[in-house]
């Protein structure tokens, strides 16, 4: 019985753009998967090494026999006025936008849907047979509705959230760089990536000193000195802007390894200013940076695991273990309610508790980087009844924010002696 093979995927979606690598485990590094893996039949992965594989967000349908086409080759049936284009797929699924085509309304979600098959479709000319084992899809900015509506799109392919994962462009840059060669990461780490929305620049600042190793995310906009549009101003100078905001961004810093990615930096007008900048640094200049970052971030949640000793903390992840204090199996625990590192807009946990005594919650709060842990009390004053092992209460903890957690308390009640009032509580606590 043949065994299946991992499969190993890291999406990158934009709005303009969208690039797919796959993990090769002959070469033990993500490579590019395009257009060329168009054809029928099994091909070793790595034969298209070099080669541009970015595809551009676009669908077409045609006017006559209602085919769904995809990148370069939806452009083309546009263009020759065979089909309706449908552009910036991912502003609609942000904004939740429909579109109406030859007569039937489509949802931004089932839009995404499409694209999604016919692009993922790529992949079975190497793995013909073998489902996807991980996905990782980064986008640019993941709000919490975009997030969602990505996971209905994958779902609608059979991808749930055991397999799949969205995660942002910061959080699959710190894969990519902690992947490198550690003498690249032995100091703090840069990235600057400009594309259509703005400039930004993200620091990687590794404690050493704790176990495990913490690598958090410093992020920086700096699309108030220099943006998109001033590349097209004769009268502007781009490459003095930018090594300024570069510089203010980098003084005092001790970043010894720096890398330059979006399409921003086409063109050639920043290369002396980033020749400037890696005087006495490493630089790497690249577009495909968060597709391979997020291949080795699929790679890691698969179990093949290379950074166990290290927690990484993008900027949608929070710092602070939460959690209250039970009594178990004979003895008193904080069960966990948030862990650091997990994304806030996912993290949701439920936990039913028999109170005891004093009408009081007691919540223990770790902060990851310091290693520091305080102690809150919440108490539960203007509850209906005795609380003393008369009741039972739901707890419910999710975030509204990456600093902001709610936690809220019902009362469940305990048999038909003491039923439930569903009385609630609502604490929002800092994280």
């Amino acid at each position: 019985m043949d065994i299946p093979r991992k499969v190993i995927v890291g999406y990158d979606l934009c709005d303009d753009f969208t690039q797919i690598s796959c993990y090769s485990y002959k070469t033990q590094e993500p490579v590019p998967i395009g257009p060329w893996d168009m054809g029928a039949g099994s091909v070793e992965l790595g034969t298209a090494e070099g080669k541009d594989n970015r595809i551009p967000t676009v669908l077409c349908v045609k006017a006559d026999t209602k085919q769904w086409l995809f990148g370069e080759e939806a452009i083309a049936c546009a263009a020759n006025g065979a089909g309706i284009l449908v552009e910036q797929l991912l502003q609609k699924v942000r904004r939740n936008e429909g579109v109406e085509l030859l007569e039937t309304q489509f949802s931004a979600v089932s839009l995404l849907e499409k694209f999604f098959r016919k692009s993922l479709a790529l992949i079975r000319n190497h793995f013909p047979t073998d489902p996807i084992t991980r996905l990782v899809v980064t986008v640019p900015e993941p709000e919490p509705e975009l997030v969602g509506r990505i996971y209905e799109a994958l779902s609608q392919l059979g991808l749930e959230k055991d397999r799949a994962l969205v995660t942002s462009h910061a959080g699959a840059y710190l894969y990519y760089a902690l992947y490198q060669d550690r003498n690249l990461w032995m100091n703090d780490v840069g990235l600057f990536e400009f594309n259509k929305e703005g400039l930004s620049y993200y620091q990687i600042q590794i404690n050493r000193r704790s176990r495990p190793m913490v690598a958090g995310l410093l992020k920086t906009d700096l699309t108030g000195e220099i943006n998109f549009g001033v590349l097209s101003k004769k009268e502007v100078n781009p490459a003095y802007l930018f090594e300024n905001a570069a510089n203010m961004v980098l003084h005092r810093q001790l970043v010894t390894t720096l890398y330059f990615a979006g399409k921003g930096f086409e063109g050639g007008w920043a290369d002396e200013a980033i020749k400037g900048l890696c005087v006495g640094r490493r630089g790497f200049v690249g577009q495909n940076l968060f597709t391979l970052g997020a291949c080795f971030a699929a790679k890691e949640l698969s179990g093949d695991v290379k950074l166990q000793d290290i927690l990484l903390l993008n900027d949608d992840m929070v710092t602070t273990s939460v959690g209250v204090r039970v009594y178990r199996d004979t003895k008193y625990i904080d069960f966990p309610l948030l862990e650091a590192g997990e994304i806030w807009y996912e993290a949701e946990k439920e936990l039913e508790v028999i109170p005891e005594g004093e009408a009081m919650l007691e919540l223990s709060l770790t902060d990851i980087k310091s290693g520091e842990t305080a102690r809150q009390r919440l108490r539960l004053d203007g509850w209906p009844g005795k609380l003393d092992r008369t009741t039972r209460l739901g707890i419910k903890l999710c975030c509204s924010s990456r600093e902001l957690a709610v936690m809220k308390v019902t009362d469940l009640g305990f048999g038909e002696l003491f039923p439930g009032t569903g009385k609630e509580m609502v604490f929002t606590i800092q994280i």
